[in-house]
């Protein structure tokens, strides 16, 4: 007997000891993938943050706006061709030079790989250049680099200084210092990160070596010098050259066990030694010991396998009677023993299961007398939860099953973990959207029905205008407050089988699958779509009691027969939403292959137009200003680029590109410092001395926080007279922020530049900024002139402006003036100043001087007249 119950509380306690090591090995392994999965989603936003910074032209101006789309990064920079820093949002960074075969993947020529370097010691590059020491684990980072090719054949080096704490913080918070140890490495197995530094031995072992040699993840045990055990799990990224290795100490994890089994052993042995005293007496003192004996070892051996253990038991007799639980049973299920006893387990059946799940169950415990497995059980409140359920059949001396013992773990919590793994994995944490790995997922699967069945589908890309102001002006909790609204509303518009996705930043994607087999029907219905959502997106916000209006951009690319892979429907949706955003912004359009050679085309006009402004090819013409009198008392300085193969290029092809790209800054200071220069040399000789230039001023030069003080080094440096100079604003520049604008304007009005108001009349045309403003004149746009003699309406126009700038003490400038009708028209409603084609179109400076030499040589000139 005693053999019996010491063999049956080993196996129970072994059962326990292996239990114990599987869910170990689980727990590692789940682990392992969860930090695996969270490092490549997070180097894909860090990849796709660099990707965009390497391509966006304006990159070294906006480098702290990408910092902010990666919030593991400590600072982004460009590099050169020498693998010298030369832009940096941290400006000590600058001058760093960097070594490119300490990046792993190794590769000495351009690359378009996000590559890794070793842990360097220091917060970011410019550490670099201090004494050398060791990576410390509160002050490190890892140095990324990314090679991104560029249209015209050239790559961009982009480098990053990953932030190690985000994700030392990430691992602690998974797995404490107490439970073991999470670290990260290269494929070279240098160490870069780990949790926590027990236990210390190297982690890069020939095991873990050997392991990675033959596959990408698993797990295993392996034995340290000093004779401890490690059950150690790794997972190598798929995307990026890092491995995750997961290490717990396996004497800790069985630590429990070994109380549990201490405690089993000291309980059934002081059983053991009561019933053999029991036994010892009843054998002296009654003729039915034997028989009392066999119940006596009938209950052993229930005891033994029912209460060695802190989980939910139950106990049944063969036809499946409940006969005894435990007090972890009435915890886990709310049904005391008194409720349960006399049942069967049909008790907690929760209805999830069909018949056949059951009778599988119990064909097995037949044949095997043992079952194991996951299963949906209720609870007496009518709660429906995951358990764990192992049953182990009893036999009897005779070998036939005299009882069942069930032990039951609730793992809700469990359950949710992994669910939570899950959807850091697949959704975005701050809308619970899909992301983009689960879009692409789903994106594929629609593709390819598409193709079987002949249904259409669509792919919608959105975009919010403007989102950067937001953030900007009330931070980036409003933001996150707009994009969690968007998403709502984003759901609502959709059908239940569509997926509305996040992709980050501003950026949503909706995936319309199965509209039609028509193609203009299932056109209709993704264009009925996109209205419905840009008019939704149009409802203002309640931002924290903030009212916001937002407005998106939307492109829209239809896909069927599986003609096209997700990446290339993904590009095709995006160039739709740029053609939008091109169109005016707060618009739906569809992909058109014009879009692709637009953009190719477009591209070559920015790279030949950054070629331009530092290759002498920009041009000045002049248009002559005319009085009443027909004396020449100025022109217009109007720009020019004398392109190499496509001539001589009027503003109209290019100026709009200058503004978006950020070029117009150089090219608006290099117009005024040839204007400037210009009046100097008139101010030399007498005839030309009284000629005033009047230059254009873009929206964008204005907004720079140092205009006045350009501005007044420009005239400074070239001895220009300021009071031959005049900047012309337009409306839309002015009407964004007027104090701001007359702030600047003032000091320069103070020292005799003076201002014109371009094209009156066309935009906002508001009384106030022209009271606030420090004007000197009002140039009436060609529009109206051009129809003054044919229109009545452009004709009260003209005559209204003359009245309002008479009122004001302005001048007044008549654009686009071209037949002498007009010119009568405009001299009887009082307007003397005049610019047009009935003067003289743009011309080179020399045609300039040699028409007003020859008006100033006649002295007798008559006025004009009709």
């Amino acid at each position: 007997m005693l053999l019996t119950v010491g063999i049956a509380t080993g196996a129970v306690l072994w059962r326990l000891h292996n239990d114990a090591l599987e869910r170990q090995f689980a727990l590692a392994g789940l682990t392992a993938r969860a930090m695996e999965d969270q490092l490549t989603q997070s180097l894909t936003v860090v990849e796709h943050t660099l990707t965009l910074a390497g391509s966006d032209p304006q990159a070294r101006q906006r480098l702290a706006f990408y910092l902010q789309q990666a919030p593991y990064l400590r600072s982004v920079a460009l590099a050169d061709s020498t693998d010298r820093i030369r832009h940096s949002s941290n400006a000590a960074n600058l001058g760093i030079a960097l070594d490119r075969r300490m990046f792993m993947p190794q590769s000495t020529a351009p690359v378009a790989v996000l590559r890794s370097g070793s842990l360097f010691a220091g917060r970011d590059f410019a550490d670099l250049r201090s004494a050398p020491r060791q990576p410390a684990d509160n002050l490190s980072f890892i140095p990324l680099l990314l090679d991104v090719p560029q249209p015209d054949g050239s790559w961009h080096t982009v480098v990053a200084a990953l932030n190690t704490d985000y994700f030392l913080n990430f691992y602690t918070s998974h797995l404490t210092a107490l439970h073991g140890q999470i670290a990260l490495l290269r494929y070279d197995g240098s160490l870069l990160i780990r949790s926590n530094p027990q236990p210390a031995a190297t982690v890069y072992s020939p095991a873990l070596r050997i392991r990675l040699a033959q596959s990408e993840a698993g797990s295993f045990t392996e034995q340290l010098a000093d004779g401890r055990q490690l059950i150690t799990a790794y997972r190598a990224s798929r995307v990026y050259p890092f491995i995750i290795a997961v290490r717990l100490d396996r004497q800790q994890i069985l630590a429990n066990w070994r109380h549990e089994a201490n405690f089993a052993v000291a309980m059934v042995g002081s059983i053991l030694l009561l019933l053999i005293g029991m036994a010892s007496v009843y054998y002296l003192r009654f003729e039915k010991l034997e028989a009392r004996r066999q119940r006596d070892e009938e209950q052993l051996r229930i005891a033994a396998a029912a209460f060695e253990s802190q989980e939910g038991i139950f106990v049944t007799d063969a036809d499946n009677t409940i006969l005894r639980v435990n007090s972890a049973f009435s915890t886990i299920t709310g049904y005391s023993e008194a409720e349960a006893v006399g049942q069967t387990p049909h008790l907690l059946s929760s209805g999830k299961h069909p018949q056949a799940f059951y009778d599988e169950m119990w064909r097995q415990l037949q044949s095997c007398r043992f079952w194991s497995g996951e299963i949906w059980n209720r609870r007496k409140s009518g709660d429906i939860y995951p358990e764990w359920l192992t049953i182990t059949a009893v036999s009897d001396a005779q070998n036939h099953i005299s009882h069942y013992v069930a032990t039951l773990t609730d793992i809700t919590q469990r359950k949710r973990a992994e669910e939570e793994i899950r959807n850091l994995a697949y959704y975005d944490p701050l809308t619970r959207l899909p992301n983009r790995r689960l879009l692409l997922e789903r994106l594929q699967q629609a593709v390819g029905s598409a193709g079987r069945r002949g249904n259409e589908g669509a792919l919608l890309f959105i975009d919010l205008d403007n989102f950067k102001t937001l953030n900007d002006t009330l931070g980036h909790d409003m933001g996150d407050l707009l994009l969690q609204d968007v998403a709502l509303r984003l759901n609502q518009c959709v059908r239940e089988d569509d997926t509305v996705a996040r992709l980050g930043g501003d950026e949503f994607v909706i995936l319309l699958p199965n509209l039609s087999k028509n193609h203009d029907e299932a056109a209709k219905l993704a264009q009925r779509l996109g209205e419905r959502i840009r008019l939704a997106l149009n409802v203002p916000y309640d931002l924290a009691g903030h009212d916001y209006h937002a407005t998106p951009s939307i492109g829209i690319a239809m896909f069927a027969d599986g003609q096209h892979n997700g990446d290339e429907l993904m590009k095709r949706a995006d160039l739709a939403l740029y053609s939008a955003k091109a169109a005016g912004r707060n618009a739906v359009h569809f992909f058109d292959p014009q879009m692709q050679k637009n953009l190719s085309e477009r591209a070559s006009l920015e790279a030949a137009l950054r070629q331009a402004v530092a290759g002498d090819q920009l041009r000045l013409l002049y248009q002559p200003q005319i009085d009443h009198t027909g004396t020449i008392y100025g022109a217009e300085v109007l720009l020019r680029w004398q392109h190499p193969t496509l001539g001589l290029l009027s503003p109209d092809r290019f100026i709009a590109l200058a503004e978006e790209t950020g070029l117009i800054i150089p090219i608006g200071q290099w117009v005024l410092e040839q204007a400037c220069l210009q009046l100097q040399q008139f101010s030399l000789q007498p005839a030309m001395a009284g000629l005033s230039l009047s230059v254009n001023i873009s929206i964008r030069q204005l907004r720079q926080t140092d205009f006045t003080v350009q501005v007044q080094r420009i005239l400074a440096a070239s001895g220009a007279p300021p009071q031959r100079l005049v900047l012309e604003l337009t409306e839309s520049g002015l009407v964004d922020d007027i104090e701001a604008s007359s702030r600047k304007m003032a000091p320069l009005r103070h020292s005799g530049v003076q201002f014109a108001l371009d094209d009156f009349g066309t935009g906002y045309s508001s009384l106030a900024y022209l009271k606030k403003l420090p004007l000197d004149q009002l140039k009436v746009d060609q529009s109206f002139v051009r129809n003054v003699m044919h229109d009545q309406h452009d004709a009260a126009i003209v005559r209204t402006v003359i009245v309002l700038a008479r009122a004001l003490n302005l001048n007044v400038v008549a654009e686009g003036v071209e037949t002498a009708e007009q010119l009568a028209f405009l001299q009887q409603q009082g307007c003397h100043n005049y610019q047009g084609y009935l003067f003289g179109q743009p011309m080179p400076l020399s045609e300039l001087l040699a028409l007003h030499m020859g008006a100033t040589a006649t002295p007798s000139s008559a006025p004009l007249s009709a």
